[in-house]
């Protein structure tokens, strides 16, 4: 009797055990720990990003796309614009400094054709466009120069700036400036 029961306690035991490891495997348990061998490097082997001497092939967003081309990029990529806006550029001064903080090329070539129409200082009418105010052409030129026809300054300046970008080839259109809400009303 005593066998009978070592043997029943026995292939309970058994029986117990193999069925308890089917069941954790199917409820929400914490997991198992990750051995060592298991557990990822903390840093790659090779960095992740492009190959070196390819840094500028990526977008800010570190996508793919190329990033997108400066004003003055857009402008140094046609030769007969930088020969047209190289003299109304202040003395000392480079494209690239000149256009940094623009919008796009069509703001930038009107302040220039504004700094020279109305002989207003060129790094004013930028700081008033570009600075923390962020104000319309037609607003910088009212705040620079009061007496002047801000509206038509800003249309005469725009005009000039569709003419020059015309004559490089490029059709990208001159965005109003909101001169016009500027002074409507006025």
């Amino acid at each position: 009797m005593a066998r009978t029961l070592i043997t029943f306690l026995s292939s309970l035991a058994v029986v117990t055990s193999l069925s308890v490891n089917p069941a954790s495997a199917q409820s929400r348990g914490g997991g198992h720990a990750v051995t060592p061998s298991q557990a990822r490097p903390s840093a790659p082997a090779q960095p992740a990003g492009p190959a070196k001497g390819s840094e500028g092939t990526r977008g800010h967003d570190g996508s793919n796309k190329p990033a997108p081309m400066t004003v003055a990029q857009r402008i140094d990529a046609h030769p007969q614009l930088v020969t047209q806006l190289t003299p109304l550029l202040p003395s000392g001064v480079t494209l690239d400094a000149a256009a940094q903080g623009f919008k796009n090329q069509g703001q930038f070539i009107a302040a220039l054709h504004v700094s020279h129409n109305l002989n207003i200082p060129f790094d004013k009418l930028k700081a008033e466009m570009t600075g923390a105010d962020h104000d319309s052409l037609g607003k910088a030129i009212q705040d620079l120069q009061p007496t002047a026809d801000a509206k038509a300054a800003a249309k005469t300046a725009e005009a000039q700036a569709r003419a020059d970008l015309k004559a490089a080839g490029k059709t990208t259109p001159v965005k109003k400036t909101d001169a016009d809400k500027d002074n409507d009303g006025k």
